[in-house]
């Protein structure tokens, strides 16, 4: 099997039923699964807050899965990895065989959400994550990805930044409801600075 990522076009941004999720795993590790597919690991331990000494604020990594609550340890199904959901200019880019671009993916912003509950919008209380990748590799047919997230935000305000986040959308839903990874060409902390996403805004 090639390790290089397979591009495919999503069929559609709705998500017909609702996805069983399953948790196993014994002590500090849980391993979750949408269907037959891997789509988080957890791991005990405290994450640290890493940034890069030379980041790129022309992309961003965007990295959307389905679990109750944010981990600094997630992975996405390679299929549903730099596809459709990612412009074809910037595969060519990024989307390289055996993850070879991957020093140069850790220098992006990331942001780490959680799929929305409601199709284009999700309940109030419900954050996403702002941060880096401090490492990516691809193990079988899942790329996994440890997260250093840094900040906070407000799901509701993503929703709403649509055009301005390059997200893909329907009448009703959008991009942050499907699980996936993808690269977008947005500056995100200029982004965050103009609309205030993030209250307190020190390193980004």
């Amino acid at each position: 099997m090639s390790d290089e990522l397979q591009v495919q076009t999503p069929t559609g941004l709705q998500v017909q039923g609702s996805p069983t999720f399953q948790q196993t795993g014994s002590g500090n590790t849980q391993i979750g699964y949408i269907g037959q597919q891997i789509n988080h690991i957890t791991m005990g331990g405290v994450p640290q807050i890493i940034r890069p000494a030379n980041p790129n604020h022309e992309y961003y990594n965007l990295f959307v899965i389905d679990q109750e609550q944010m981990d600094s340890l997630v992975a996405i199904p390679r299929h549903q990895s730099l596809n459709a959901f990612t412009a074809e200019e910037v595969r060519k880019i990024y989307a390289l065989p055996g993850l070879a671009a991957a020093e140069e993916i850790k220098r992006l912003p990331s942001l780490f959400v959680i799929r929305n509950r409601f199709g284009n919008h999700t309940t109030p209380d419900q954050c996403a994550g702002y941060g880096y990748i401090v490492d990516i590799r691809q193990k079988s047919d899942t790329i996994i990805v440890t997260a250093s997230i840094s900040h906070v935000i407000r799901q509701e305000k993503l929703n709403a930044l649509e055009s301005e986040l390059q997200l893909l959308r329907a009448p009703e839903n959008n991009e942050l409801d499907s699980v996936h990874w993808a690269i977008k060409r947005v500056n995100l902390p200029q982004l965050i600075q103009e609309k205030k996403l993030i209250e307190i805004m020190d390193m980004l």
